[in-house]
């Protein structure tokens, strides 16, 4: 999956993925799973192997567990808990019984999720650049260098997942709004540095410095110097530089060891006016960038892939209508918004001198109120989302998700998330009444029909009384009811018109 002939670029594909990071191999795979054989690309020769992003949300666990790929990464350690700007949340306060998982580094997630794409049988081309692409009406006409020299594809859709500096974004001449850094963080892998496990952070007079093991003896370290001013992004990070940071916030030395990587960054963010552009989507952090508080950035990257996947699969084969990708934007842009304004706020209030230490203390006390604490911690987690589903007037639980340990598959006790694993629709049946199964029967190739009953209730969980429910591909619940009243328009919604 490195390296490939020219010959092996096809000249016509229904979908040209750009960027095989966790994010475009996340979004192959569904498109995959979806009946679409899409053509993933990425310019580097090979994954960097930087462990970069080094955990996972909760919302990000649920979707993994949603398609049967969970027990793949393995040795996941498991946090009780989340934070917010260095306040620590009790996991008992979220709106799920599964808990984040961290010192996982991302390369391992590249491997798992690549893995996962040839599985399905994405082909993933190595090193290929897109240098352009012109709209012709039916897609776009995408010219490609690779080891091959130049090839020219026709894509039916493009998808951006090619990160900050996005290519696809700069061609579609996508407006970005921008703020600019405010304040710097150093960040290295080191090894034999003896660092404390403190990664939610500690906060000094003179910054901020968080520090984890990641396993095999190696430890990382992100400090944040006050007094240090912002450098040019991209500009190399040595360890004397590291050292002298540490040194300076925590007033003490920070023993030699070695520095296997490190990097900066910064607060500054960026959002698009929109992720959609025609025939064109941006995804992750094509369209968003942002302070990566609590580790945010490639989890909301993978969600933006799984809610777009199945969406994109439904229009390309000419099942859905081309206004279901409007959805995509509707739904995806507000997170991204809220993204950047739940880390804005926690930068301000964690990476700031002791100005700030009055308000921290005020929020503090307000996570003693338990709403405080599960609002908090369900936003850095991506499990507050609830979407529209154009259903006037509906309550929870329609729009949101399909929590796991809620509901036994009738005859097996199995939980009924896994059986979102297939790719299909589900609708669940609570109810003795078949008039939903009825209504939902010519949509039966892409509608999965699970009996299912209640487990013991859980407190934010699933509707007061049972219910049948209509869940979307993509885990949320787009319909619930005891009959049929108000399905089949939910049905024609989200997956267009039932096959002849």
């Amino acid at each position: 999956m490195t390296l490939h002939a020219a010959d092996e670029i096809r000249s016509h594909v229904p979908v040209l993925v750009v960027g095989a990071g966790p994010t475009g191999l996340m979004l192959g795979a569904e498109l995959a799973l979806h009946g679409i054989q899409p053509l993933v690309i990425d310019a580097l020769p090979g994954p960097t192997g930087q462990s970069r992003a080094l955990g996972f949300t909760v919302r990000t666990l649920e979707i993994f567990k949603q398609r049967g790929i969970l027990d793949r990464f393995d040795g996941l350690a498991q946090v009780p808990g989340v934070h917010f700007a260095g306040l620590s949340i009790d996991g008992d306060h979220l709106s799920s019984t599964m808990r984040p998982a961290n010192q996982y580094p991302q390369s391992r997630t590249e491997r798992v999720l690549a893995a996962r794409a040839e599985e399905l049988g994405v082909p993933v081309r190595r090193p290929w650049r897109l240098e352009s692409m012109e709209p012709t009406g039916a897609g776009y006409r995408c010219v490609l260098s690779g080891p091959g020299g130049q090839r020219v594809v026709e894509a039916d859709y493009v998808a951006g997942c090619d990160g900050a500096a996005s290519g696809v974004r700069e061609a579609i001449g996508m407006p970005v709004h921008r703020t600019p850094p405010s304040v710097q963080m150093l960040l290295g892998d080191l090894r034999g540095c003896g660092l404390p496990d403190e990664p939610f952070g500690v906060k000094h007079e003179k910054g901020m410095v968080m520090s984890a093991p990641l396993g095999d003896g190696t430890e990382r370290v992100i400090v944040c110097d006050f007094s240090q001013p912002t450098r040019a992004q991209g500009a190399p990070v040595t360890h004397a530089e590291i050292r002298a940071a540490y040194e300076n916030v925590v007033g003490k030395p920070l023993a030699d060891g070695e520095c296997l990587w490190a990097s900066s960054f910064s607060d500054a963010s960026s959002l698009v006016e929109s992720y959609r552009s025609g025939r064109a989507m941006l995804v992750g952090d094509s369209a968003h960038t942002h302070l990566p508080a609590g580790g945010q950035g490639m989890n909301v990257s993978i969600q933006d892939a799984v809610n777009l996947g199945w969406k994109l699969a439904l229009v390309a084969l000419g099942h859905a209508p081309d206004s279901l990708l409007d959805t995509y934007q509707s739904e995806r842009y507000p997170v991204g918004r809220e993204l950047l304004l739940n880390t804005a706020a926690q930068g301000q209030i964690f990476l700031r001198g002791p100005e700030v230490d009055p308000l921290r203390e005020v929020l503090r006390r307000l996570l003693d109120i338990p709403e405080v604490s599960t609002r908090l911690a369900d936003s850095v987690s991506a499990l507050d989302i609830r979407y529209d589903m154009g259903v006037p007037g509906a309550l929870p639980p329609v729009g949101g998700r399909l929590a796991p340990d809620v509901f036994d598959v009738a005859g097996t006790g199995d939980d009924v998330v896994g059986e979102l694993r297939h790719g299909s629709a589900l609708l669940v049946l609570l109810t003795d009444d078949d008039s939903a199964a009825s209504a939902a029967a010519p949509w039966r190739q892409q509608v999965r029909v699970v009996r299912a009953r209640p487990r013991k209730p859980h407190r934010t969980s699933g509707p007061a009384t049972p219910s049948n429910l209509f869940v979307r591909p993509d885990g949320h619940i787009a319909w619930a009811g005891h009959r049929s009243d108000g399905l089949l328009p939910s049905l024609s919604r989200w997956l267009g018109e039932p096959a002849a």
